[in-house]
This record gives C-alpha cells, sequence and structure tokens, in this order.
C-alpha cells in the first residue's frame, strides 16, 4: 500500500521559497528583505491569506526601524512575491503570492530598498563636493598659465609678447637688437711687447701738476759728537728739570729730595731686611735651611685622634653646646678636642 502524499500549505512553500532566494543571492539588502517577509508570514493563514502586523510591530521583531520594513515590503511587492490591501484607519493586509518555477528579479527591484532620503542627500553632497573640486583644478590651472588673467596688470597689451628681430646689429659693440650705436666704441691703448703691461713711474713725478721740494743734503755727524752736544744741552738746560738732575750723570730726577739717579743711588736709602723674615730654601729638595746651629729643629706635631664613638653610650652636652655620646662624664666633644690639638700644634711650631 502507497504511503499518503505529504501536502504542504502556501504559507509554509513561501517560507521555505524565500529562505532558497537569500541563500542563491546572498546580499545583503535581500537577506533583509527575506526576513520581513518571513515574519510576515507567520502572521498569515496556511492558505497565504489574513496576515495584517503593523510596520512598528515588525521593526520591533527585526530590531530596525518602521522606514526599514517599509522599504523591504515596496521590493518583495515589486518582484512579485506579495500583495497589500490598505484599510482606513487599520493596519494593511498581506497576501502572500508564490512565484510558479520563474527566477525571482532581484536586481531589477533593489533599488526600492538602497534609494532612499539619506543615500540621496548623501549622492548630492558627494557630487557637489566633486564638482567644487573640479573647479578649483581648472582655476589653479588657469592661474599657473595666465597669473594676470584677472585685469590686475597685463604685461602685453595684445597677450603676446613683442618679437625680437634675429640676428645681430649692424654696427659692431651693440647688443642685438638694440638698433643705434648706444655706447661709443672703445679701443684699448698698444701695450708694449714684453715687460709690465703698464707705464713705469719710478725716477720720474707721476702727477706732474704737483711740485715737490728738493731735499738738499745734510752733513754727516761724527760718532762723539752727539754725546757732547746732549751734554752741553744738558747743563744749559739743568734749571729747566722741575727735580734737578744727577750728580753722577746729569740724568733728570723723577723725585724730589734726592741728588742721584737710581742707579749711582746704591742701597741708600733702603731698609735693611729683617732677621728671619723668609728662610732660605734649599732647591732639590725644596725643604727649609737652618739659619745657624743655634737654631733647633721642631718635630712634626702627632696628627689628631678621632675619638671612637659608642653608639651605646649616654647622650652627654659639652661645654660649648655640642651633644655627644660618651661613656666618661668628664669627657668633651671631638671639636672641642680637635681645637685643642690643633691650638697645640701651631704653639708647638710657632711659638708663643
Amino acid at each position: 500500500m502507497d504511503a499518503p502524499e505529504r501536502k504542504q500549505s502556501v504559507r509554509n512553500a513561501w517560507i521555505n521559497r524565500l529562505r532558497d532566494e537569500a541563500l542563491r543571492m546572498r546580499r545583503t539588502e535581500v537577506s533583509k528583505c527575506v526576513h520581513i517577509g518571513i515574519l510576515i508570514g507567520t502572521y498569515a493563514d496556511a492558505d497565504g491569506t489574513n496576515a495584517f502586523p503593523g510596520g512598528e510591530t515588525l521593526a520591533a521583531i527585526a530590531g530596525s526601524t518602521e522606514e526599514t520594513v517599509t522599504r523591504c515590503v515596496k521590493v518583495l511587492m515589486a518582484v512579485g512575491l506579495l500583495k497589500r490591501k490598505r484599510r482606513p484607519n487599520q493596519s494593511s493586509v498581506y497576501l502572500l503570492v508564490l512565484p510558479m518555477g520563474e527566477p525571482v528579479p532581484w536586481e531589477e527591484h533593489l533599488h526600492f530598498y538602497t534609494d532612499t532620503r539619506q543615500a540621496r542627500r548623501k549622492k548630492a553632497a558627494k557630487e557637489k563636493g566633486i564638482a567644487e573640486l573640479a573647479a578649483k583644478l581648472e582655476a589653479s590651472t588657469e592661474d599657473a598659465r595666465n597669473p594676470f588673467r584677472d585685469g590686475f596688470r597685463n604685461p602685453f597689451p595684445d597677450g603676446v609678447p613683442e618679437t625680437v628681430p634675429a640676428g645681430g646689429s649692424e654696427e659692431s659693440g651693440n647688443r642685438s637688437g638694440t638698433g643705434g650705436n648706444t655706447v661709443p666704441q672703445r679701443v684699448p691703448e698698444p701695450v708694449p711687447v714684453g715687460g709690465d703691461h703698464y707705464i713705469p713711474t719710478y725716477g720720474r713725478d707721476p702727477e706732474p701738476d704737483q711740485t715737490w721740494v728738493d731735499h738738499s743734503p745734510q752733513p754727516q755727524e761724527r760718532a762723539g759728537e752727539a754725546a757732547e752736544a746732549f751734554e752741553q744741552s744738558a747743563g744749559e738746560n739743568q734749571d729747566d728739570q722741575p727735580f734737578g738732575r744727577c750728580e753722577e750723570c746729569g740724568q733728570p730726577l723723577l723725585r724730589p729730595g734726592v741728588k742721584r739717579c737710581s742707579a749711582h743711588r746704591g742701597t741708600q736709602g733702603r731698609r735693611r731686611p729683617r732677621e728671619r723674615r723668609s728662610k732660605a730654601v734649599q732647591a732639590p729638595l725644596m725643604m727649609p735651611v737652618p739659619s745657624g746651629p743655634e737654631e733647633p729643629s721642631q718635630a712634626a706635631p702627632e696628627p689628631f685622634q678621632q675619638p671612637t664613638s659608642d653608639p651605646f653610650a649616654p647622650r652627654r652636652v659639652c661645654g660649648c653646646g655640642r651633644e655627644f655620646r660618651d661613656r666618661d662624664p668628664a669627657a668633651r666633644c671631638p671639636d672641642c678636642l680637635y681645637a685643642e690639638h690643633a691650638e697645640a700644634a701651631r704653639l708647638n711650631q710657632f711659638g708663643t
């Protein structure tokens, strides 16, 4: 006995056909329209009639806007999968239409989904920007070709530079196309062959309009005459010197109250050096040398030994006001001990 043939309702067949179309096209716009169509089919009866969901309800279920639902319904109606009947003051009633074997023309009617107000506004703004950019490029190109096209200044009345005559001038010494002889021709002076290329000026006056005074020859003086003349002039002008002259050599004195110059004065007027003012230094060893046997040699002072600090000793206050740690009640601070050591070393070295 044969199995009974299974019959499929119009609603289920229509939903399966939409699912197959989404798998065949594999486009985002088609998948969105199929989704809205399947939601509408769930509200229809088994025969595909009496489906009247509202646009707000479909938008809430699909998670989109009512405008998107409206555009999807337009595409489904354009391809012949859905029919709509409007009712006054009520939601529209939809009828599911099952195509009979022919392919669904999605490509011809997807403009109902993509052609929106926002898309048209963006397209217009893009076309306007492209046109403005093209105008700017054209203006910049025109400015580069003719920078004075706006009427500010035209260097050439006819827009074309003046012609320049070809070839050189008939007269020598002029530039090409300049016309007459604007610069007189200059001929260089002849240059003598060999030697210098200028007229020598030695042995004659280079400027004849000036008269030079001739120098008469002067007699030569003997070696002793200059010294005798100086001594004679010194004896005659001795009274003219403000501080007089030296008794030995006759040189003028530079200070009052002296009778001899510094060369003949010797050690007169100098102070005697004070004894033990400075000590002789031995050059090789650079050490002070005692001036005599009576000066005893002094021993070098012992270095200062810093007292060790006991961190566990009680805190004490020195007579100078400083705090230190020491177990001896009569001890003093390290600063006072160092000052006492320095004073003893000074007295040992220099005496009282």
